[in-house]
């Protein structure tokens, strides 16, 4: 498991960004599997989507396309 902290870009706000902390699981095209989690850092106004796109695009990157979410989840980070 890997923690990151990462930051998504969106347009511009005056308010505060959010941290949010993701869990994900994923299955490769040669059937590896891999579990992260982190913490990403969304502007204003980013949607829940666009860090799913965002966070999946890391990953396609790293292992390739195609590539199966098998579990996903995001909530901000903070009790």
């Amino acid at each position: 498991m890997t923690v990151q902290t990462e930051q998504a870009s969106a347009p511009a706000s005056h308010e505060e960004p959010t941290d949010y902390h993701y869990i994900t699981t994923v299955q490769t095209h040669n059937g590896r599997l891999n579990t992260r989690d982190g913490v990403l850092t969304v502007p204003v106004g980013f949607t829940r989507a666009g860090a799913f796109k965002y966070l999946l695009d890391q990953l396609k990157e790293e292992y390739g396309s195609p590539i199966s979410v098998l579990y996903f989840a995001f909530e901000p980070n903070q009790l």
